[in-house]
C-alpha cells in the first residue's frame, strides 16, 4: 500500500466516529459547537480563555475568564486582537494571512477547538499559535481552519494573543506596578494562559492534557521557541513544532555595528521601557490611569520609529529569564521533542532591493566593516541578481539561520529527538500573482508556503491546486499528526525522516519528492555563524 493510501485510511478512520455530544462543561460554563460539513468534526469557536484585557486590565497579565450562565453557543470566531493595517504591496501575503482578520478589538482573548473525539477519548492535542510579526494576524484566518487535522485524529486548538502596542508594551510605570518588576510580555502571557485553559479543559473535548503539541509559523514559531525557555510554561506542552522562525538572533550588543547585523526578535527591558515612555509623551499623559483611558485607535495612531518597536518579546527576567542562546546552552529549556524547519524562498514575499547599486549601498550602510564578507556570499552583478540575493539574505538573516540554530542548540543539549525539514515545493500561484512586484522573481516556496499542506486548506481556493499538491498535503499533515501523537513523524508508508544531526544528511527536503539531504544553503549559513561568533566574542 502506498503512502497516500495509508494517509487516506488513517484520515478515514479518524472521521468514522461521531464527535462528543454537546453541551460540554468547561471551567467557564457549558459550551455547544457546530458540525463541520460532511464529517464527524465539531467546531467550537470563540471560547473566552481570559477576561477581556480592557480598561484597568490593559497591559496586565491575563485574568481568569468570568463564568457564564446557560450555554455558550460557540459558532463564530471572537474578534481579532487590535493591530495596524497590513503593509500594502505584497498581495499574496496580505490576502492569505491578513485580509480576513476583521473585526478587531481589545476584547480578543478567545480560542477555537476542532474535535471528532468520542466521550472518554484522549486524543493528542495540537495548539496553533498564529504568526504575523507579533504585530498582526489572527486565529480566524481561513488557512488555519482545524477541521482537516481533527479528521486525522487530533484535537486542534487555535488561540489569539495580544499584539503590538497592546501585547508587548513596556514602561517604567508598568514595571513598577508589577510584583515581578517586569512588563511587556503580555502576548506571551496570553499564550501561557491559553495553555493553562487547555490543560484544565481539553479532556472534556476528547483531548489528552498530557499530550499537547504547540506549533506556530513565523512569529508563532518564535513564540513557541520562547515558550520552551519560559519557566511559566513548564509542563503545559509536551512537543513543539516550529515553522520558519526562531528566537536565536542575539538580543543585545554594545556595538551598533554588530547590532545592525541582526533582525532580532528580542529587546532588552530598559530599551522597551523607553518606548513606553515615548508613547506616554506622544499621548500627553503622565500616569498609567490616563494611558489606560486612551482609546485603542489613539494608541495605534502613534507612529513607531521602526516596524518592530513595541512589537517583539522582551528580556524581562520573569517570563523570559534569559536569552534562548543562554537557556539552551545551559540545558535549562523545557526539554521536549522538536520538529522544525523553514522554506526555500522565505524572503521572496518580503521587501526586496530592486537595483544592484542600492543593494551594495544598503550592505555598506547596514554591515559596515562586515559588508565585504556579506557581499562575498550574496554576490550580484546586475539588478535581477541583486533582487534575488536581497531576498535570500532576508531569508537567512531573519528566518532560516535562527530556526536552524534552534535545532542545533536543541540537538546539542537535549536528550529529546529533533526533526528538521526544508520545504522547497512551489504552491501553484498563478502568473499574475507569482512574481514579486513585476521583478520577474518567482515567489517559489515563499514564507508560509507550507501552511496549505500542513492544515489541508488550499487557500486561495481559486489557485490551480493539483493532485500532487493534495497528495503532498496528506503526507505533510500526517507527519505533523504523527509527531503530535508520539514525538516522531515517522510511520509505515511515509518516506523515512531521520532525526536531525547537524553533521549528517539528516534534513528532510520536502518537494514533489521527499528525501533526506544536508543542511541547505551552507555557504550563507556559515556567514551568519561567523557573525554570531563575532557577536559572542564582544559580549
Amino acid at each position: 500500500m502506498g503512502r497516500t493510501s495509508v494517509c487516506l485510511m488513517l484520515g478515514l478512520l479518524a472521521t468514522m466516529a461521531p464527535a462528543k455530544a454537546d453541551p460540554i462543561k468547561t471551567s467557564g460554563g457549558l459550551v455547544s459547537g457546530v458540525a463541520v460539513s460532511d464529517s464527524a468534526v465539531r467546531a467550537y469557536k470563540g471560547i473566552p480563555f481570559a477576561k477581556p484585557p480592557v480598561g484597568d486590565l490593559r497591559w496586565r497579565a491575563p485574568q481568569r475568564a468570568e463564568p457564564w450562565t446557560g450555554t455558550l453557543v460557540a459558532d463564530k470566531f471572537g474578534p481579532s486582537c487590535m493591530q495596524p493595517d497590513p503593509t500594502p504591496g505584497h498581495s499574496i501575503f496580505t490576502r492569505i494571512f491578513y485580509t480576513p482578520i476583521k473585526p478587531t478589538s481589545e476584547d480578543c482573548l478567545y480560542l477555537n477547538i476542532w474535535t471528532a473525539a468520542l466521550a472518554g477519548e484522549k486524543r493528542p492535542v495540537m495548539v496553533w499559535i498564529p504568526g504575523g510579526g507579533f504585530r498582526g494576524g489572527s486565529s480566524s484566518v481561513e488557512i488555519y481552519d482545524g477541521a482537516e487535522l481533527a479528521r486525522k485524529g487530533v484535537v486542534l486548538v487555535s488561540v489569539n494573543y495580544r499584539l503590538w502596542k497592546f501585547g508587548f508594551l513596556a514602561a517604567p510605570e508598568l514595571s513598577a506596578e508589577s510584583e515581578h518588576h517586569a512588563s511587556g510580555n503580555y502576548g506571551l502571557l496570553d499564550q501561557i494562559a491559553a495553555l493553562q485553559w487547555v490543560k484544565e479543559n481539553i479532556a472534556a473535548f476528547g483531548g489528552d492534557p498530557d499530550n499537547v503539541t504547540i506549533f506556530g509559523q513565523s512569529a508563532g514559531s518564535v513564540a513557541a521557541n520562547y515558550l520552551m525557555i519560559s519557566p511559566l510554561a513548564k509542563g503545559l506542552f509536551h512537543r513543539v513544532i516550529g515553522e520558519s522562525g526562531g528566537a536565536f538572533a542575539p538580543a543585545v550588543s554594545n556595538s551598533p555595528q554588530l547590532r545592525s547585523l541582526w533582525i532580532s526578535w528580542l529587546q532588552n527591558l530598559p530599551d522597551a521601557e523607553a518606548v513606553g515612555s515615548k508613547l506616554m509623551t506622544a499621548l500627553k499623559v503622565s500616569n498609567l490611569a490616563d494611558l489606560r483611558q486612551k482609546s485603542a485607535e489613539e494608541i495605534l495612531a502613534v507612529p513607531s520609529a521602526t516596524r518592530f518597536e513595541s512589537a517583539i518579546p522582551i528580556l524581562d527576567r520573569y517570563v523570559l529569564p534569559a536569552t534562548a542562546d543562554e537557556i539552551f546552552a545551559a540545558g535549562r529549556q523545557n526539554d521536549v521533542p522538536l520538529l522544525l524547519g523553514s522554506t526555500a524562498d522565505e524572503g521572496s514575499n518580503f521587501p526586496v532591493i530592486r537595483t544592484l547599486p542600492a543593494f551594495r549601498e544598503d550592505a555598506r550602510k547596514t554591515f559596515g566593516p562586515f559588508a565585504d564578507a556579506f557581499l562575498g556570499v550574496y554576490e550580484a552583478n546586475d539588478d535581477a541578481q541583486a533582487a534575488a540575493v536581497s531576498a535570500a539574505a532576508t531569508r537567512d538573516r531573519l528566518l532560516a539561520w535562527p530556526t536552524l540554530q534552534w535545532a542545533r542548540a536543541q540537538a546539542h543539549t537535549s536528550h529529546s529527538k529533533v526533526f528538521y525539514y526544508y520545504f522547497a515545493h512551489h504552491p501553484p500561484a498563478p502568473p499574475e500573482e507569482r512574481f514579486v512586484e513585476n521583478l520577474g522573481m518567482d515567489l517559489g516556496a515563499y514564507h508560509g508556503a507550507e501552511l496549505p499542506y500542513v492544515f489541508g486548506n488550499f487557500v486561495p481556493p481559486e489557485w490551480p491546486w493539483s493532485g500532487t499538491d493534495r497528495e503532498l498535503a496528506q503526507t505533510i499533515s500526517q507527519y505533523w499528526v504523527n509527531f503530535a501523537t508520539n514525538g516522531d513523524p515517522n510511520a509505515p508508508g511515509l518516506p523515512q525522516w531521520p532525526a536531525f544531526d547537524p553533521n549528517a544528511s539528516s534534513v528532510l527536503y520536502i518537494d514533489k519528492t521527499i528525501t533526506p539531504g544536508p543542511i541547505p544553503n551552507q555557504k550563507s549559513i556559515a556567514l551568519w555563524d561567523t557573525f554570531a561568533a563575532k557577536w559572542k566574542a564582544q559580549e
